[in-house]
């Protein structure tokens, strides 16, 4: 479990993402930066944080045909996000080649158009790749929508510490420690 009981920091992501983290089907993240972030590229402030989910930038195409369908069930919720994932990075890499990660497509949900996305978007800047270690509660925290995190940029301070106490594990113990040891070996 997280070092701390609770946390003002949150990543924005996807929020089809953010639901597959909380599943346990989606254990990796690939980050370039959003154009608001410092120096234009991104950069892991934080180890531990919250998901703040969005609907920016998801489209059909970036996943793959068998997901496709969760995009409507992953619809904004208007004032309020539900905050319900919390995670650590176990991991992190920087690849230039993000086709290195086609074998791991069972810890992903990405289309291959994303891959080519990505790889186009910023070519001179790496991909970061994390590896989650991920939390969910049971029941989400509904935390209010500030103008201040809005724009595509990456990290967001949300206005007060956020309790995650009792949030579980997506993924039993041994299973993590072998699929972190899967991606590793891979990326």
């Amino acid at each position: 479990m997280p070092a701390m009981a609770s946390s003002n920091i949150a990543l924005k992501e996807w929020s089809v993402l953010v639901d597959a983290i909380g599943r346990g089907e989606q254990m990796l993240l690939l980050r370039k930066g959003g154009i608001a972030d410092p120096g234009g590229g991104f950069h892991l402030q934080h180890r531990e944080f919250w998901f703040y989910p969005t609907w920016e930038h998801q489209k059909e195409e970036f996943l793959r045909s068998e997901f496709r369908s969760r995009l409507k069930e992953a619809a904004p919720a208007g004032t309020k996000v539900p905050l319900k994932v919390y995670a650590g990075v176990a991991a992190q890499k920087e690849i230039t080649d993000p086709s290195k990660l086609a074998g791991l497509k069972k810890y992903h949900l990405w289309s291959p158009e994303f891959f080519e996305q990505r790889k186009a978007y910023k070519p001179e800047l790496p991909l970061q790749v994390l590896v989650l270690r991920a939390y969910k509660l049971r029941k989400p925290v509904l935390h209010a929508v500030r103008p201040e995190y809005a724009g595509c940029k990456s990290w967001v301070e949300l206005g007060e510490e956020v309790s995650y106490e009792g949030a579980e594990p997506v993924m039993e113990n041994k299973r993590f420690i072998s699929v972190l040891e899967e991606i590793t070996k891979s990326i």
